[in-house]
């Protein structure tokens, strides 16, 4: 009897130094993400517009510069942007091929969103229910 009680006090005695080593806390690894400076929203579109709602949170006191530029017609749009102001741009439409780039410029650095215009033809198929095999 006296073996099976030193068997079980060390498999007791095993299973509680199992705990204690696993239970120990990791070593912490902290990360800042910064949060990004340009935010650029799709909304939808109306007719023949594309309406984006942009926002600007920038932690840097110099003034900012936007721009919105199309990949074929160059730069349309451009303004000084006030630090955490929203707003909403109508964006004509203008053919399948359209890349708009959204650009902010702060000093030295430059944060550039890039939205591209996809009007591809969605072929619609229609199944009868003949074409269906009932089980």
């Amino acid at each position: 009897m006296t073996t099976f009680k030193n068997i079980a006090v060390a498999m007791a005695t095993i299973v509680i130094f199992t705990n204690i080593t696993t239970a120990q806390t990791p070593k912490a690894s902290y990360t800042l993400n910064a949060q990004e400076p340009l935010k650029v929203k799709y909304l939808g579109d109306e007719d023949k517009y594309l309406i984006f709602e942009v926002t600007m949170q920038a932690e840097n006191k110099a003034t900012p510069r936007f721009v919105i530029s199309d990949k074929n017609e160059g730069e349309f749009f451009s303004s000084f942007f006030n630090n955490g102001a929203t707003r909403t741009f109508k964006i004509e439409k203008r053919g399948e091929d359209q890349v708009l780039n959204f650009t902010l410029v702060m000093g030295k650095a430059t944060y550039v969103k890039t939205f591209a215009v996809n009007t591809s033809t969605i072929v619609k198929t229609v199944v009868a229910e003949r074409d269906i095999t009932k089980l």
